[in-house]
């Protein structure tokens, strides 16, 4: 089906305020990308943050010097950042609306980092694929994407279903087998969308990670880490990470184990039950 960008960023506009808001195992997430980050940051420049809403990782980027261009599609999300860097005076960011699926305005390898995490790839549904092909098209050194695990959204969605329809409807099955939610596929839809901001769930991909491989590779990429994001923290409960992130020296401490635990443990558990779960780098050529 085809995609209603009008109603989409609508759906997103009406959450910018809320989007540096944090809760659940978010923060050990974010801090886990923001490691993987500060890996590759040895000779860049100039660096493209895809669906960076309201500036989570490119004001700051923006404050340590680099050259950064700043999309989204969501005009108020990109009005906040705005007013955030005009308030930091910061005058090396760029703020550009657009599509994450086509971004020919930016010539092949126009950027030394390209960012993408979160919304841009799984938020985009069908169109996913085109995502991550214009990412990597535009990656001159090094590519960081994360999308959403399949498995872990499954398990999200099976157990809303039960709560709210009492019954496994057609969609839970085509998640297993397509990764695919599309609010008109089946009747039921609407009733697990109620509830949500604007009783709506735009249409949305999740990946299995031999997928994600697959399409990084087909775009020319050289797939240097794909693993889970915060498996370990999705795997203890959550009064266990409000402990965690209530004492600063345990907090970093428990995000180094959550890394070591991705890396060396279950590199393809389920991620982080906040956010995005899959992570990926590459780098041009195979």
């Amino acid at each position: 089906m085809e995609k209603d960008y009008q109603r989409e960023q609508a759906w997103w506009d009406a959450g910018a305020e809320a989007e540096e808001r944090v809760d659940d195992d978010q923060p050990v997430n974010i801090a886990l990308r923001w490691r993987e980050i500060e890996r590759h940051l040895d000779g860049v420049r100039t660096i493209l943050d895809i669906g960076a809403g309201t500036g989570r990782f490119s004001i700051p980027l923006a404050e340590r010097g680099f050259r950064v261009t700043h999309l989204d599609l969501s005009p108020r999300m990109l009005e906040l950042a705005r007013a955030e860097a005009e308030a930091r005076k910061l005058d090396n960011i760029t703020f550009t609306g657009g599509v994450a699926s086509d971004l020919e305005m930016f010539p092949d390898r126009s950027f030394d980092l390209v960012l993408n995490l979160d919304g841009a790839v799984s938020f985009s549904g069908d169109e996913a694929g085109d995502v991550l092909r214009e990412s990597c098209r535009l990656a001159r050194k090094k590519l960081i994407v994360t999308t959403s695990n399949r498995g872990r959204i499954l398990a999200v969605w099976v157990e809303e279903s039960i709560t709210q329809v009492g019954k496994l409807p057609g969609m839970v099955y085509e998640m297993l087998d397509h990764g695919r939610w599309d609010q008109g596929s089946f009747p039921e839809n609407a009733d697990l969308a109620r509830g949500n901001r604007q009783d709506w769930f735009p249409q949305f991909r999740a990946f299995r990670f031999d997928e994600v491989r697959e399409k990084l590779e087909a775009a020319g990429m050289r797939v240097l880490r794909l693993t889970g994001l915060g498996s370990l923290g999705c795997l203890c409960s959550r009064e266990t990470i409000k402990k965690v992130q209530a004492d600063e020296k345990l907090f970093a401490e428990f995000v180094e184990l959550c890394e070591r635990f991705d890396l060396e443990v279950l590199p393809f558990g389920p991620g982080s039950r906040a956010r995005a779960g899959i992570i990926a780098v590459a780098e041009p050529g195979r």
